[in-house]
């Protein structure tokens, strides 16, 4: 059996518009992904500032 040139052509515009979906698919994943990292680079931030205060209050209470 052969393929026939609407065939293909209609196998080939199936194909483009699931790999549309899944670039788009995919897109939204690496915009979730990267709002995570944002989020967590902000809070690894807000942590290590907290830190450095509670160090410095330490050092001043044990005059270090």
């Amino acid at each position: 059996m052969y393929a026939t040139e609407k065939y293909v052509r209609i196998e080939i515009k199936e194909v483009h518009a699931s790999m549309r979906e899944l670039a788009n698919d995919l897109g939204g994943d690496l915009r979730f992904l990267s709002q995570e990292i944002h989020d967590l680079s902000e809070r690894m931030q807000l942590l290590e500032t907290q830190i450095e205060e509670l160090r410095e209050e330490w050092n001043q209470k044990n005059g270090a």
